[in-house]
């Protein structure tokens, strides 16, 4: 089992967004002659019945802009967005032919615009398929012609691409560490990972600033909406002048979709960001009382809050983890509170007979309140760990406990 962070699939927030990328384009079919974006190319290697599909990568159902077919060995797609967006152009011939063997798939990346695309390869065969997950480490091939927009995707994406590489090279290496950790010591393990973990910070805090670099040198550009984006949607990373100085850049972009959601989530993170204070909640503990999570932050110690669920195989994998630091510190230098977001109780209950964990344990009790805590910590994936000094400030949030034990190790 990998020990990665899982994904918490929110209902809320999955509909809040499905709102949002609605509001991105509309079908093909309002799109006059004149009007709206048009992707079209003739190569080496298309075949007739060929299916070409355009899908917006910003949702996780990977929503159809529009599709078409190859005719006479070439394709035109048109439609409206109403706001630039990240899209695939994907090409198929899966339904044309019988054999595995002869199946032929590619895609391309791009910034749709309502602009005219025209997509210049040698042959077909140099488009090779790359995954969503892996795209920011594949060769940059700037295929499409026609936008100064999509040009100027080409160049962040080229200006990043080293970037990445140093970062994914860094992430995989842990994470083959983390698939083989039985083969260390706990102590042979630690100094490994003390010794790799600072060098994943450094990748990823010089992708973090050359996103800001580009911001700042492109204060007009609709792309900077969709950068920002990703640079406000991390809860407790964010400096609070960094967050008011894409606050300032978003709100002086021509744009009537992106920048209003935008906006909203940069009220949401001056709230969660670096050195905030912790939001008091309402929970349940095991009798099912309705307490606050206040109760448990004391101001004389540091307070361990891990957002966990039965389901979530990594959380169960970080407890034993979690319980080395509680007995290392002891209760009076380091307050443990497990706040599980399992929406059946009895999968609670039994996943705290298994774990048998000798600290505070606190749930959530309907779906009302679960939405209300995900919402007040911007919960996306868990196990979430928060680490809250005792003068309330969040000093730690993430997902690996490993990281956490540094972060431990350094303030206590």
């Amino acid at each position: 089992m990998l020990k990665s962070s899982m994904n918490l699939k929110m209902f809320f927030m999955k509909n809040r967004f499905f709102f949002f990328v609605a509001a991105l384009f509309l079908c093909s079919a309002c799109a006059s002659r004149n009007q709206g974006f048009v992707v079209r190319g003739s190569f080496p290697g298309l075949q007739d019945s060929m299916v070409v599909m355009l899908r917006c990568m910003e949702n996780e159902s990977c929503s159809v802009v529009t599709q078409g077919v190859v005719r006479d060995g070439a394709f035109e797609l048109r439609g409206v967005v109403r706001t630039p967006m990240y899209c695939e152009l994907l090409f198929s011939n899966q339904d044309i032919v019988s054999r595995p063997e002869d199946v032929k798939v590619g895609n391309i990346f791009l910034f749709l615009d309502n602009s005219e695309l025209t997509l210049k390869v040698p042959h077909l065969d140099s488009m090779s398929f790359t995954s969503l997950f892996m795209a920011e480490t594949a060769e940059v091939k700037d295929y499409l012609k026609g936008s100064p927009l999509q040009q100027e995707f080409y160049e962040y994406r080229k200006a990043l691409l080293p970037l990445n590489l140093v970062a994914q090279k860094a992430s995989d290496s842990l994470t083959m560490m983390s698939l083989r950790e039985n083969c260390y010591t706990p102590e042979e393990y630690n100094r490994l990972f003390d010794e790799q973990y600072p060098q994943k910070q450094a990748a990823e805090a010089a992708i973090d600033a050359a996103k800001m670099e580009f911001v700042r040198a492109h204060p007009r550009s609709l792309l900077t909406l969709y950068i920002a984006e990703t640079l406000l949607k991390t809860p407790f990373t964010r400096a609070p002048e960094e967050v008011e100085e894409l606050t300032r850049v978003v709100g002086q972009i021509e744009d009537t979709v992106r920048r209003p959601y935008i906006l909203k989530i940069a009220d949401i993170t001056r709230t969660l960001c670096k050195g905030a204070v912790y939001k008091d909640v309402e929970l349940i503990n095991t009798t099912g009382e309705k307490v606050k999570l206040s109760q448990f932050v004391h101001p004389d110690r540091y307070t361990l809050v891990d957002f966990w669920a039965s389901w979530c195989g990594p959380c169960r994998w970080a407890i034993p983890k979690v319980e080395q630091l509680y007995k290392r510190y002891g209760d009076d230098r380091l307050a443990v509170v497990s706040v599980s977001l399992d929406k059946k109780r009895e999968d609670w209950e039994k996943a705290l007979k298994q774990e048998n964990m000798p600290w505070t344990q606190l749930g959530v009790d309907g779906n009302d309140m679960l939405v209300t805590v995900s919402r007040a910590y911007h919960i996306t994936r868990i196990p979430r760990l928060l680490l809250i000094a005792p003068d309330g400030r969040v000093v730690f949030s993430g997902h690996d406990v490993n990281a956490l034990r540094l972060t431990v190790e350094k303030l206590l």
